[in-house]
């Protein structure tokens, strides 16, 4: 008799039991649902290498002065400056975002009287896309030389601007190696491995690969290039998998 045959069966005997012989149902309900079938639950993680094609360049400026007013014109300016010298090594206007703006006071605090503020920074942060990577040493050295010593350089960080070309090849690379991690818990549990009841698959992963400058300050870029390398990047992805045990 088929499992479906005698879950039918034990929900009529189970009903035709308990049923009040008043005949008043209303009260009366019952669901009969047949166990999960056996399974190995497993993850599986596949990556690809790729070769970077953008570059997100975190740049600003920084002044600091007496007052507001004269922080913000100074800031303002060096800003400018820096756009402007972006916009002349062809990065799009659209890939170039402000990220932060900030104006802090800075206080002093003489003994047994109130603090005093005495003066002001003027921060303003971009995020920069590059697309063009043989262009990142001239457009990083222009922009240090057009902001001057109010320039600010938080790092650089490389990625795949596109990452549909390799996805294939990672979710591949993380089925086999579910299964892989499946066939080897059968084995060690004396069962064999079935069909597959269920997958699921979580986001592609594509970590940034940063070169950090730690926040410094870009004072002279005659000399020589600032030397950049995008090296690689992993493309990554996981995927949960249910096989059923015959």
């Amino acid at each position: 008799m088929g499992r479906a045959r005698v879950a039918a069966v034990v929900a009529f005997l189970v009903s035709a039991l308990l049923v009040p012989a008043c005949g008043d149902h209303r009260a009366t309900e019952f669901i009969v649902s047949q166990p999960a079938e056996p399974g190995i639950s497993v993850s599986g993680h596949g990556s690809v290498t790729a070769v970077p094609d953008i570059a997100v360049l975190t740049l600003g400026v920084e002044v600091t002065a007496p007052t507001v007013a004269v922080a913000r014109s100074k800031a303002a300016a060096a800003m400018q400056a820096v756009r402007a010298s972006l916009d002349g090594n062809g990065v799009a206007r659209d890939d170039i975002k402000t990220i932060s703006f900030n104006i802090q006071p800075h206080y002093a605090f003489p003994r047994d009287e109130k603090p005093e503020i005495t003066g002001y920074t003027v921060s303003n942060l971009l995020s920069v896309k590059l697309r063009d990577l043989d262009a990142i040493s001239d457009a990083l050295d222009d922009a240090a030389r057009a902001g001057g010593d109010a320039v600010r350089v938080n790092g650089i960080a490389f990625s795949v601007d596109d990452p549909k070309p390799y996805e294939a090849g990672a979710r591949k690379a993380a089925v086999a190696d579910a299964r892989m991690r499946a066939e080897e818990l059968a084995t060690l549990s004396g069962v064999k491995l079935g069909r597959v009841l269920s997958i699921s698959e979580s986001g592609v992963s594509i970590p940034y690969q940063e070169r950090g400058f730690g926040g410094m300050m870009l004072r002279s870029a005659a000399e020589a290039p600032t030397p950049i390398s995008p090296g690689e990047t992993d493309i990554s992805l996981s995927v949960s998998v249910v096989y059923r045990i015959e």
